[in-house]
């Protein structure tokens, strides 16, 4: 069995998330023996740990496998990649973040050589997969996966004012919109059930929360901690709409999770997401940062019953491609 070495950012030790890697990895030890970095919280102690899990296998690896972000997190593809070069090692680039284009502007003759010497680069995304291409790259589409077994799939019919917002209060993910627009839909006499996850250490949490208070929208928001994946996926029956408003974005594994659900999802149409879903009929689009154009949308689910079961149903249909037993293949030609 090929032996493999991937490094990224393993978060659920400190965060409610798994992260891309900590999903694939028992997937890909059906078809190869893997290892994986890093589990470090700290940025430091991170990267060091990476190095040494590369130099304690670099003897045996066949293939070492990076993870780029479009954070400061790239400092640890750049570092590994570097390492790879000078030990002749080939390595497999797997792409993420919706801003990542805007980071190769940036920043062009860094990640150049990153890319110029890796034998494979993935894309999840056409998005991500188009913008490489048009600089010169060869760019394979390797989507994101979910075990589509662990979601339930419930047809939406006639849709209940109630709404789930899994994403937190990052900046990226623009919580207030979604907060705005429920309070625009109670000026409107049209009152939903809003559950927002998202953790107070979370960069707009605080404001988030005053703006309720300030706002008397105790009674249309609960606002809870982020949930282990079982636990969100087993109470999600109890809603009927996904909201995912961010700034950017890339391929969100959440969005394809409320599909899969048969949730009707309500996105901004920003990086990727036209890329991946079609508007009027896997998803509606809103666009960024509009709150009167997401509680429009909202109230057009609540009252057109033909549409909310074809997005329920094309929805489904469409998180069906990103089950494991399709992307399985693409993996092992790359890696065995």
């Amino acid at each position: 069995m090929k032996k493999v070495v991937y490094f990224g950012n393993k978060t659920s030790g400190f965060q409610s998330t798994k992260s891309t890697l900590e999903t694939l990895e028992p997937l890909l030890s059906e078809i190869v023996e893997i290892h994986s970095y890093s589990d470090k919280k700290n940025k430091l102690v991170r990267l060091v740990h990476m190095i040494i899990g590369f130099l304690s296998h670099v003897g045996s690896a066949n293939t070492i496998v990076i993870d780029v972000y479009s954070s400061a997190a790239i400092r640890y593809a750049e570092m590994i990649g570097f390492m790879s070069r000078v030990f002749r090692k080939k390595y497999i680039l797997v792409l993420h973040g919706g801003n990542l284009p805007e980071v190769y502007r940036r920043k062009e003759k860094r990640i150049k050589r990153l890319f110029t010497n890796a034998s494979h680069i993935i894309a999840p995304s056409h998005y991500l997969k188009s913008f490489f291409e048009s600089k010169g790259y060869v760019v394979q589409l390797v989507p994101n996966i979910i075990q589509l077994e662990q979601y339930p799939y419930l047809k939406r019919k006639k849709i209940r004012p109630k709404l789930l917002a899994l994403r937190g209060f990052k900046p990226a993910y623009n919580p207030m919109m979604t907060i705005k627009a429920v309070e625009i839909l109670k000026t409107r006499g049209i009152f939903t059930e809003l559950r927002l996850l998202g953790n107070n250490d979370e960069e707009h949490f605080d404001e988030v929360m005053a703006y309720i208070k300030e706002k008397n929208l105790q009674d249309c928001i609960n606002v809870l901690p982020k949930q282990e994946k079982l636990v969100w996926i087993t109470e999600s029956k109890n809603f009927d709409i996904m909201i995912s408003n961010p700034f950017i974005d890339n391929t969100p594994v959440s969005l394809i999770e409320g599909m899969a659900l048969g949730m009707c999802v309500i996105t901004t149409n920003v990086g990727g997401v036209p890329y991946l879903v079609k508007d009027n009929e896997e998803v509606l689009y809103v666009t960024s940062d509009d709150e009167i154009g997401l509680a429009d949308k909202i109230s057009e689910l609540l009252t057109n019953q033909e549409l909310a079961s074809k997005l329920s149903q094309h929805g489904r249909s469409k998180a069906e491609e990103y089950d494991w037993g399709h992307v399985k293949n693409l993996w092992g030609k790359l890696l065995t």
